[in-house]
Order: C-alpha cells, then sequence, then structure tokens
C-alpha cells in the first residue's frame, strides 16, 4: 500500500548523505520525519550547527501516511482540557497549536508544499452533547469559530463545530524541501545512545544535546515510556470522481475523516488500538463499505495505514527524556494530531537548547503525573501479552497478534510489526523474529 503523499511526490536526488564517520555537532536529532526535521531546521535557524541522523529514508515512516491536517482542533479536545487542567492551560494548549499552524503557513512561503487555508470541523453523528460543551469552551477561551447546523458530508449527522483558519497541505513537499536546509544522513540507524554518544550505522555522532523525535522513544529504560505509551493503527483511502468537501472534517470520537487533495477526496477511519485487529467493523473493509455505499461509481487510487503513538492524556510528550539527563529531550506521543504537534514540540524544544526554557514546558512535561486509569490500561495489557503463548515481540517480549489483513504479526502491548519474514516493519522493536516452522 502507497499513501497519495508517497505516489505523487517525487524525492528529491542528492539531499541527504551516507555516514561514513564520527561526526560532531551542537545537537544530533534521531529521526528523520514531521517533528525530527523541524526540530533541525528551527535549531539552525537558531544558530546551531545540528544532524538528523535517520534510520531509513526521509519522511518513509509515519510522516509518509498522515493526513495532513494542521490544525489545533484535535476532535472534542478543549472541554476536557479546561476540567482536567484548567482554562489556563487549555489556552496555552490552544496558543501553542495554533502558533504551529502559523508557523507552518510561514514555512510554506519558503518552501512550497501545496498548504491551503481550510476550516476544520467536528461533526457529530448521535448527540449534540459533547458538541455544545466544546462550544462552551471555545467561547470561554476566545477560538475563533462558527456551527453548522448540518456537516456537508455523505453521513446523516447533527451538526459540526468549525475552527476557523486552519489548513491541510503535502507533508513531503516540506519535507522534501528541507531536506535542502538540514544536516540529514539517511540510513543511519542508531543502535545505542550513551552520554553525549549515539551509535550509528556506519559512525558515531557526538552531540551537547540529543533529540528523541523516534515516534517511539529508543530508550526504553529510564524514561519508562513504553509504559507511557500504546500505538493505534488507522487507515486512508483516496478516491476519484466523487465530489469534494468544502473544508477538513472528522466525526466526534473517531468517526470517519475528510479532506481533498487535488482530483482526489481523502477518507480516513477504521482506527483500532495496534494488535487488537483490525476485525470486520474498523480497517480498509469499514472505509471501503462506506465508501461503496456514499459514492457509487468511485474509483480508488491509493490505499494506506499509519500509526500514531498515544499519550496516557492525550496530550504529546515534549521535553526532557528524564531529569538525570537533562540534555537528552524526547517528542513523541502525539495521539494523531503529530502536524502541529511536531511544530510544537520543535518549538518547544528549540526553546529548552537554545534558551533554556519554553512556554509549554511544564504543560508537555514528559516527567507530569501518569497515574491514571490509561496507565494501567496499558499495563495490565502487557502484563497478560507477556504470559500469553505464541509468537514473541523482539522489544519486550511480549505475545504477538496475527493481522490478516495487513499480512503481519503485530504487539498489542508496545505495537511493534513484523512482516511474514519476521522481519520489523514498525517499531519500538529494533530486531527481527524468528519465524520458526509455518
Amino acid at each position: 500500500m502507497t499513501s497519495l503523499w508517497a505516489a505523487r511526490t517525487p524525492r528529491p536526488h542528492g539531499a541527504a548523505k551516507t555516514l561514513d564517520r564520527d561526526i560532531a555537532a551542537d545537537v544530533l536529532v534521531i529521526g528523520g520525519g514531521m517533528a525530527g526535521m523541524l526540530c533541525a531546521y528551527l535549531l539552525g535557524q537558531a544558530g546551531c550547527s545540528c544532524v538528523v541522523a535517520e534510520q531509513g529514508r526521509v519522511g518513509s515512516g509515519v510522516t509518509q501516511n498522515t493526513t495532513a491536517k494542521v490544525t489545533a482542533q484535535h476532535n472534542l479536545v478543549y472541554d476536557r482540557l479546561i476540567r482536567e487542567h484548567g482554562p489556563e492551560n487549555a489556552r496555552l494548549y490552544y496558543e501553542a497549536n495554533q502558533a504551529a499552524v502559523a508557523g507552518l503557513r510561514q514555512l510554506s512561503g519558503i518552501f512550497p508544499c501545496d498548504f491551503e487555508e481550510k476550516t476544520a470541523y467536528v461533526y457529530a453523528e448521535d448527540s449534540t452533547e459533547g458538541l455544545e460543551r466544546e462550544l462552551v469552551a471555545y467561547e470561554r477561551l476566545g477560538i475563533p469559530h462558527h456551527v453548522l447546523p448540518s456537516a456537508p458530508v455523505p453521513i446523516a449527522n447533527k451538526g459540526a463545530l468549525g475552527m476557523e483558519r486552519q489548513a491541510q497541505f503535502n507533508p513531503l513537499k516540506l519535507l522534501y524541501a528541507l531536506m535542502s536546509a538540514v544536516d540529514v544522513y539517511e540510513n543511519a540507524f542508531v543502535s545505542d545512545v550513551s552520554g553525549s554518544t549515539a551509535h550509528a550505522q556506519g559512525g558515531s555522532i557526538t552531540a551537547d544535546h540529543i533529540v528523541f523525535a523516534t515516534h517511539y522513544p529508543l530508550v526504553n529504560i529510564p524514561g519508562l515510556y513504553f509504559m507511557k505509551l500504546h500505538q493505534e493503527r488507522s487507515y486512508a483511502i483516496a478516491l476519484q470522481g466523487v465530489p469534494a468537501v468544502d473544508g477538513m472534517f472528522i466525526g466526534e470520537g473517531g468517526g470517519f475523516s475528510f479532506r481533498t487533495y487535488e482530483d482526489c477526496l481523502l477518507v480516513g477511519g477504521g482506527g483500532h488500538r495496534t494488535g487488537n485487529g483490525p476485525g470486520p467493523k474498523d480497517g480498509y473493509r469499514a472505509i471501503r463499505s462506506f465508501a461503496d455505499a456514499a459514492y457509487p461509481g468511485h474509483a480508488e487510487c491509493c490505499a494506506w495505514a499509519t500509526q500514531d503513538c498515544m499519550s496516557l492524556d492525550g496530550m504529546p510528550y515534549v521535553g526532557v527524556h528524564r531529569r538525570k539527563n537533562p540534555n537528552w529531550y524526547v517528542a513523541t506521543g502525539f495521539s494523531k494530531w503529530g502536524m502541529t504537534g511536531s511544530y510544537v514540540a520543535a518549538k518547544a524544544i528549540t526553546g529548552l537548547i537554545v534558551e533554556g526554557r519554553s512556554p509549554v514546558e511544564e504543560l508537555f512535561s514528559p516527567q507530569r503525573s501518569m497515574l491514571n486509569g490509561e496507565l494501567f490500561s496499558n499495563m495490565g495489557t502487557s502484563a497478560a501479552n507477556l504470559v500469553k503463548p505464541g509468537k514473541r515481540c523482539s522489544h519486550m517480549g511480549c505475545s504477538l497478534s496475527r493481522n490478516a489483513v495487513e499480512n503481519s504479526w503485530d504487539c498489542p502491548c508496545h505495537g511493534s510489526r513484523f512482516d511474514e519474514s519476521g522481519a520489523v516493519v514498525d517499531g519500538p522493536a529494533t530486531k527481527p523474529i524468528s519465524m520458526g516452522k509455518r
């Protein structure tokens, strides 16, 4: 399966280097996705010498499989943030993500990436109660908005809440353009980090500061990120010959999402926790069944899946990796909103490295308290799958589940995936597994 972005975005030649010696820099960024490349770019603009080590090719992981919505509207989030963190922190969350929209808008003027301003909408299928609470939160926080009595999508709904001046773009066009401004090494898999030195394929990299922008953090212990994250898969198809939509839409609580690109309508959804599915009501089957009913005679030009790191409280982990090593930083847990989240993380980490502070330092701190139900749920899932028989994940030994739709073996604990030969498809696992007898 190939994403629409990968299918339609030519990769530049000669933009990346091959690591063939030991090197040094002010900052090493591990990971060449959106978060890592933006971080390296902003650090470079701030005067730091910065290198990126990417284990494969730039943008070949999660970034190429996003639906690429650039928005501070992260489904129905602000009512919950006010209740759980107070109005000032909810406003800070909005302002940080809205600043990310503005930052990416500015970057698009330097690096053209089909950036289009759109209104983002959340629509309600069953009850308007959630939208009504979110509307009150918008009004309390001063978020520009408007309400539609019915969302113009082919799903029966009871209205939509719109956040104005959001955007959509082609993520690979931006990443590939950034390669001309960032010192990036591809096929430079980092196997170990010790102090200020990372040991990578081809050589070691020594840096005063190291940023882990690897989707799932490279270091399990210390940090315990394997307990504070789980991963979810979701799916998208690109349709041709169907009506466009005016805006970006997502169903409350994870319903189908819609956006346009060129001659295509992108429909996303069918999500589930990695290792638990896809079942008959999720995955490609769910989206294609909907598309067949809603758009008779459509043509499908691309279909792809992505995998997102989900934090315990719906907010990313951005900042110092652990207190005892203040020169390590982490950017993960964007919980399906990685385009604005990546810019927020890049801006925050740049501030921490260059100025020693960031406005969102406390709000997104990876050391914030995580004693909640999601933590115990993750622990329970891991405990159950550590004793369950079957093929074992090379990451931490959990039992793998067969994914017949994508022909893979998936880990329900931390989201690693392996193909039919046992090779790693998705991390955090770094080593293949033995398939044994079939």
